[in-house]
């Protein structure tokens, strides 16, 4: 417990640790308003690349939770600081992803190009073609460097589907041209890192909560931040070596429970 009196920021997973689906969990607004009462600021963190900031935060206002898109940090936002950050010689990319992640690229300075890109970017598209996929494989084929916004192979749902996600575009992808991406999003340490760096802490003093111990939890132990896992009936059952949280909970309910016990 003396850990948890060292955080000054919390980073959320959201699917599968606030909400599942459109179903906000119980436990959700009485654990962000115990935060705020203790001044200790948060960040919902997603690898999902399908939805803007801006509609993540309509999203949680329609499940009774006042958000704003600097609310979030998306595997989007760290795929576009990662660019500027370490390949400023792109410009133009192919990006193969939903529309609505179009603009975070264009305010960076990306210029969307189909013809002659500099760079391929993958993401989570609901929006898939064949005719696109093919597109992204000529370009990488050709030797275009290539960038994935996150590993994450399906998307956790409460619908009656299953949500084929980046990672497995990816990998389609990569057996199809034999080249390899770049993989970026959890659990990368550099997305917390360049997260927490947006609030101005250290990721000494952050605590990163999720259900996935091979994403949420992997990065929080590879960035060096305190881990919290959610346990739940559709959380992986398989260890990843080296991966231990410090916590493990079924809820956030139960995590605000033991905080409180730090006096």
């Amino acid at each position: 417990m003396e850990k948890l009196s060292c955080v000054r920021q919390v980073f959320l997973d959201m699917d599968g640790t606030i909400y599942k689906g459109n179903h906000l969990f119980p436990t959700t607004v009485p654990f962000l308003d115990f935060l705020r009462e203790r001044g200790i600021a948060w960040t919902f963190l997603s690898n999902n690349s399908s939805y803007s900031a801006a509609e993540y935060a309509s999203k949680l206002k329609r499940l009774g939770i006042a958000a704003e898109p600097g609310d979030f940090y998306t595997s989007t936002e760290y795929a576009v600081d990662y660019l500027r950050c370490h390949h400023p010689e792109i410009g133009k990319i192919f990006l193969l992803g939903m529309a609505s992640i179009v603009p975070a690229f264009r305010e960076a300075g990306f210029a969307p190009d189909d013809a002659d890109p500099e760079a391929v970017v993958i993401a989570f598209d609901r929006t898939l073609t064949y005719e696109k996929l093919c597109r992204a494989a000529y370009f990488l084929h050709r030797g275009v460097p290539g960038f994935a916004t996150h590993p994450d192979v399906f998307c956790p749902t409460d619908q009656e589907t299953w949500l084929v996600d980046c990672g497995a575009i990816t990998k389609a992808l990569e057996v199809s041209t034999g080249k390899t991406l770049k993989v970026l999003g959890k659990p990368d340490p550099g997305m917390l890192c360049a997260a927490a760096a947006r609030h101005g802490v250290l990721p000494g003093e952050c605590l990163m909560i999720g259900d996935r111990l091979s994403t949420d939890i992997a990065l929080g132990v590879n960035a060096g931040a305190l881990t919290c896992r959610i346990l739940s009936a559709d959380s992986e059952h398989t260890d990843v070596p080296g991966i231990v949280p410090d916590y493990a909970v079924r809820d956030l309910g139960e995590l605000q429970e033991i905080w409180m016990k730090r006096k």
